[in-house]
């Protein structure tokens, strides 16, 4: 029985562990996954806007890939994401370090949210929000490239 929806193809799958797409989405996923790190390897600081024009990525995926805790904002977000359960921005994942801290871990459980790691700013220049994309690893995550 088919217990989970691809998140980029809308089908339904066996869910196993924490993948958010089926197994036919998956090697497409890894592969743009890697297309964004090349690029952001060899353009930090590239704005999303440059990413999606030079890769053919969507804002979707993005938006995804920072709730998977594979892409971070870097610096002040603007509420671009936010925690699920108090709603304060958040740079990547899907709860803010208040709700970590403060015992919420029954309501994180209930959620069923698994959690996975690189990195994403914004900035506000005149009305147009830019988007600074870098990518970070688990080991590197407080640290620049």
């Amino acid at each position: 029985m088919a217990n989970h929806q691809c998140a980029r193809c809308h089908r339904f799958f066996e869910k196993v562990a924490f993948e958010e797409v089926c197994p036919a989405c998956f090697p497409i996923e890894e592969e743009e996954f890697r297309k964004i790190k090349e690029y952001l390897t060899e353009h930090p600081g590239a704005s999303s806007n440059e990413v999606m024009q030079h890769i053919g990525v969507s804002l979707k995926s993005i938006r995804r890939y920072l709730r998977e805790d594979r892409l971070e904002i870097v610096g002040d977000n603007k509420g671009f994401i936010r925690c699920k359960l108090c709603g304060k921005p958040v740079n990547s994942g899907y709860f803010c370090d208040g709700c970590y801290k403060e015992g919420n871990a029954k309501k994180i459980r209930e959620h069923g949210l698994g959690i996975k790691s690189a990195h994403v700013s914004w900035k506000d220049d005149s009305d147009e929000i830019k988007k600074e994309i870098e990518y970070r690893t688990r080991d590197t995550r407080n640290k620049r490239i």
